[in-house]
């Protein structure tokens, strides 16, 4: 009993050790806060939550003689309880019905989040989980300013970090009077930010369609008003998988601060993240045209669709905003463009012979979720075409599978360069092994 005992405990202390030796590295750590960890190391920043945005359709029934404004912030709400923010005044010129805003998902909060003891090195979390800006944070009459490090300026600077935790807080770190002001003690830390984010942003057409606030005219007298969305929310997205973080935090290290290679550009711009304007989901640059003198590249793009495992065309807005952030990266002599990805959908077709006491609907789960990571959007690159073999390789690896026989597709799928091969539809009939390999079809 003591030497079973004793194996039990050692046995159990290896489990551990090795644990804790995989989590000392980003290609073999599983947990999401230790990925982060591993990240600050190099500089990389992993993605949170992003808000989705959309273009609001603000009316009235009947034209007034003065403008009808609804201010900036306002707040919008979905009949799920999805809600969405103006991004500025919604202003309906006297005598006409209609104006077109754009709101952004999510809800602002201003709260004081504590108050300083006047000690070096303070930190405070803010109350909420789900964060997805820090707008502000203030301390009597001034406002600090978020920095990516403190150990950059010095005991006069009012400058503080924020940083995402794994569980969507964020945690507001001050300095310690030789790198960053301390606060003075008892003050009150007062923080504006946001919550919300993710892929429920992403509403539907006409979904937008109740405010929680007052529109007025020049005299302030109230005007009764309608929303509504008239396309699909989009760019709304998850915080960044484990996956993609493995994949792009070793390539935005290899850039050192500059944008020389085609993976310079790709590396960057899906670091890109703005509360204003987007991410972005996908990213392929292109050598147009080598000249002496200068390099010409294109860029293609595309942000997170409005469900999972989709992607979009990136607002101009967001091109726009990753086209400016990137001219500070690249090499003087590059000329950058950037312009529309496109996706194609690849449906699956076949009939999957299984064995004998292996239930159909336990290997099309499994069938299901190995072509989802075959045709991941956070892992495939646009241009990257799809070997027929890796779709039978990733089928025939699945417990239970005797033989698999694809009608669609039924070769290797090419792709343009500016193309991403996303998952379609999947239907498979089955068959059970027996004698003659007849089979029974599910």
């Amino acid at each position: 009993m003591l030497v079973e005992a004793f194996a039990y405990i050692a046995d159990l202390l290896l489990f551990y050790l090795d644990r804790q030796a995989n989590e000392t590295y980003l290609p073999t750590a599983t947990e999401r806060q230790n990925l982060i960890n591993l990240c600050k190391l190099i500089g990389y920043r992993p993605s949170g939550a992003q808000a989705a945005q959309a273009d609001i359709t603000v009316s009235i029934k009947e034209a007034c003689d003065t403008d009808v404004t609804l201010p900036a912030g306002a707040q919008l709400e979905t009949a799920s309880g999805v809600i969405f923010e103006t991004k500025e005044d919604a202003v309906i010129p006297a005598r006409e019905l209609s104006v077109v805003v754009g709101a952004i998902e999510g809800e602002t909060l201003d709260n004081v989040i504590g108050v300083s003891d006047g000690t070096a090195s303070q930190s405070f979390y803010l109350p909420e989980a789900g964060i997805i800006e820090v707008k502000e944070i203030s301390i009597g009459d001034y406002i600090w300013t978020e920095v990516e490090s403190l150990a950059d300026y010095s005991s006069v600077d009012r400058v503080y970090t924020a940083d995402l935790d794994a569980w969507g807080r964020v945690r507001i770190n001050f300095g310690d009077g030789r790198n960053g002001q301390v606060p003075a003690k008892n003050q009150n830390i007062n923080a504006v930010y946001r919550i919300g984010g993710g892929l429920a942003g992403n509403v539907a057409p006409n979904t937008i369609t109740s405010t929680r606030d007052i529109a007025s005219d020049e005299y302030g007298n109230r005007v009764s008003i309608n929303v509504t969305n008239t396309d699909w929310a989009s760019g709304g997205s998850e915080a960044e998988s484990a996956e993609s973080i493995k994949l792009w935090a070793p390539r935005y290290f290899k850039t050192q601060n500059r944008c020389v290679t085609q993976g310079d550009y790709e590396a960057y711009a899906m670091a890109y993240e703005s509360s204003e304007t987007g991410t972005i989901a996908k990213a392929h640059a292109v050598v147009r045209e080598r000249s002496g003198e200068a390099n010409f590249i294109r860029l293609y793009v595309l942000t997170y669709g409005n469900t999972e495992g989709t992607v979009a065309l990136a607002p101009n807005t967001l091109k726009a905003a990753l086209l400016e952030y990137l001219n500070d990266y690249k090499m003087l002599t590059d000329w950058l463009e950037i312009e529309d990805g496109s996706w194609r959908s690849v449906d699956f077709k076949g009939t999957i012979t299984i064995s004998a006491g292996i239930k159909s609907t336990v290997v099309l789960d499994a069938v299901t979720a190995a072509l989802k990571t075959l045709l991941s959007v956070e892992t495939r690159d646009m241009g990257e075409y799809l070997r027929i073999s890796d779709v039978y390789a990733a089928i025939d690896n699945i417990e239970g599978v005797v033989h698999v026989e694809l009608e669609t597709p039924l070769s290797t799928i090419s792709v343009d360069e500016n193309e991403l091969l996303i998952l379609g539809d999947i239907d498979f009939s089955f068959k059970v092994q027996g004698a003659g390999m007849s089979g029974t079809n599910f």
